[in-house]
């Protein structure tokens, strides 16, 4: 229990605070009429300061009381404070109980206040022990209090979170924390002792909304309460509330995209609960592919959040990777940079297996989604005969048409791949161009992917024997086929590289380079 020293540093308005730092000094002399009268007129004052805030923030059920019966009382000085607390009572402001330990000291007040005597005619004196629990009692249900309302208050807000007007526009699952503010703000107005049946009120509401929007509107009050818990200076109440609806209701697409709005709060689940999140999880996002900016950031938290990373650890072993493949865009953006991290070796292998097919049809989704993982990380990866293999694979789906393939190689994406592979697919390239009559026949269809290896071999490496001979090559082409080629299909920069080649002897060509 505060003492009064306590007490009196917590109360913040001056006008107040001089009348009960009198209360307690009149205690602390033996002045306990003195004491009793001086706190009462600091709580009455400090009420009717409570009925002008709430008035000024347009209560309507204050601002009706107060400037239509209870402020003209004040101004008569007509038995105006019997009436403050009893329009205090009407609108919720303090309990029935509140309500009827102020009479009760009122009473005390007026014996100790006017003369009065006892029933052997010995005038009323208090004692200390009256004093001390008058002035706590006082402090308890009046001074301590910020300007709140009650019951009648959380009643009227229930009914009005049932508007779909009542965040001015219809909201969404995903974004709920951007109505933190005005949940605050309502909560706020709430005596603390209303707000774990306003909680209760709420989840009772949650099982059995009205309507879409009453539902979300629940979902958004309590992922926000929960969210600013400790701003609120609530107990562990809304935890437990939560934990108990996940383990006892099942949970659907909205209440689950609710509450991953708020990550870090999920640690304070159960373990079944979590469990329960867990599983719905992966029924709704992985499985069913429902798109939730919710549900991407709390992947993010995996290093905060045990749960998500468990998500993320066992989410390979619930999606076929011919799943991933037809899907991948939708994947890439759930997992985000863990992506290639959780796929990639498998869409590799399947790659591989892949362009061993030089199946067009086969190639191309699947190395779609091989570009995702960041192709030239994972080839990376590799043993060195692997390396050398996977460069011999993607060069024979080159020479079979795959225009994936071609695109990866490409003359535009020729910095994408790293030196050591340029190297690689180049020296490939040059082998089978010289051993394969199809891959000399078919020059044309891959010139311009050709041209990019070459160029960017060129700018890296210099004159080599194994460049000489590629740049002899395409020389050869290009002299006897340059007229053919459609160059409006080619960019001014591999135009004029291809000019250059078509004009200049491969010496002078290496050299200028």
């Amino acid at each position: 229990m505060l003492d009064f020293d306590e007490i009196l540093a917590s109360i913040k308005d001056p006008e107040i605070k001089k009348y009960l730092e009198e209360a307690i000094k009149s205690y602390r002399i033996g002045n306990y009429r003195s004491a009793i009268l001086t706190v009462w007129i600091a709580s009455m004052f400090d009420l009717v300061n409570k009925f002008e805030i709430l008035t000024e923030e347009r209560e309507p059920t204050i601002v009706e009381k107060w400037n239509n019966y209870l402020k003209p009382k004040i101004e008569r000085h007509q038995n105006w404070e019997h009436e403050l607390i009893s329009t205090a009572r009407t609108v919720d402001m303090i309990s029935q109980y509140e309500f009827e330990t102020l009479q009760s000291l009122n009473k005390t007040r007026n014996r100790y206040a006017h003369p009065s005597f006892d029933e052997v005619g010995t005038l009323f004196d208090p004692t200390p022990e009256e004093v001390r629990y008058f002035i706590r009692t006082l402090y308890e249900i009046i001074l301590s209090q910020p300007a709140q309302l009650g019951a009648f208050y959380v009643n009227n807000l229930l009914e009005s979170i049932q508007s779909s007007t009542f965040f001015y526009r219809k909201i969404y699952s995903d974004e709920l924390l951007n109505f933190k503010e005005k949940v605050i703000e309502n909560v706020n107005k709430i005596n603390k002792r209303q707000i774990p049946r306003f909680i209760k009120e709420l989840f009772k509401s949650l099982k059995a909304p009205e309507n879409q929007e009453h539902k979300i509107n629940i979902i958004c009050f309590l992922v926000n309460i929960w969210n600013a818990k400790k701003e609120l200076q609530l107990s562990d109440e809304i935890s437990n509330k939560w934990d108990d609806y996940i383990k006892t209701q099942e949970l659907d697409l909205i209440v689950l995209e609710g509450i991953l709005n708020i990550p870090e709060s999920i640690n304070e689940l159960s373990k079944e609960a979590q469990s329960l999140i867990k599983t719905k999880f992966i029924d709704y996002f992985i499985k069913r592919k429902n798109i939730s900016e919710s549900a991407k950031k709390f992947l993010s938290y995996e290093d905060i959040v045990p749960l998500s990373k468990s998500i993320l650890e066992d989410s390979p072993s619930e999606i076929s990777i011919n799943e991933v493949i037809k899907n991948y865009d939708y994947y890439e953006a759930l997992f985000g940079e863990r992506f290639s991290e959780l796929f990639g070796n498998f869409l590799l292998d399947k790659t591989r297996e892949a362009l061993s097919t030089c199946n067009g049809y086969i190639v191309n989704p699947v190395l779609s989604a091989l570009r995702k993982c960041r192709i030239w990380d994972l080839a990376n990866n590799l043993s060195e005969p692997e390396q050398e293999t996977f460069s011999h694979e993607l060069i024979d789906s080159l020479n079979s048409n795959n225009f994936e393939t071609m695109d990866l190689l490409s003359f535009e994406k020729r910095y994408e791949i790293p030196n050591k592979w340029i190297r690689l697919l180049f020296e490939t390239w040059l082998d089978k161009l010289n051993k394969d009559y199809s891959a000399q026949r078919n020059l044309d269809w891959y010139l311009k992917q050709y041209l990019g290896l070459l160029k960017r071999y060129i700018d890296i490496f210099g004159e080599s024997d194994i460049l000489e001979s590629a740049v002899e090559k395409i020389e050869n082409y290009a002299a006897k086929e340059f007229r053919e080629i459609e160059q409006e299909k080619l960019d001014e920069e591999l135009l004029n590289f291809l000019q250059r080649l078509t004009q200049q002897s491969s010496l002078t060509l290496l050299d200028d380079w």
